[in-house]
């Protein structure tokens, strides 16, 4: 038994290269070949569903924690805002125009 080494594949190729170049493939080869790759570069790339998911997400998470913050964790909560000091102060001026 003959081991092979790169060295006798080399030359084995060399000696032997006219039998190489015999296969014509057919035309449709390279269609096929293309075909395959468009599909498994397509099953790869597909992310905009997962996308549209985490976009959603994101949206939810994010509504939900103003929610949260403005009804349970915001310390001024139960302090009085601008808007009702400004009606206050006007309703406190009409009744001294008055």
């Amino acid at each position: 038994m003959v081991r092979l080494n790169q060295e006798n594949i080399e030359e084995f190729i060399r000696e032997n290269k006219d039998k190489f170049n015999v296969y014509i493939p057919p035309v449709s080869h390279m269609d096929r070949i293309l075909f395959k790759l468009n599909n498994r570069i397509k099953h790869i790339i597909n992310i905009v569903p997962y996308l549209f998911r985490v976009a959603i997400a994101t949206a939810l998470i994010f509504t939900s924690s103003i929610i949260i913050w403005n009804n349970f964790i915001r310390k001024d909560r139960h302090e009085i805002t601008l808007k009702h000091k400004i009606l206050i102060v006007s309703s406190n001026i009409r009744a001294i125009i008055k």
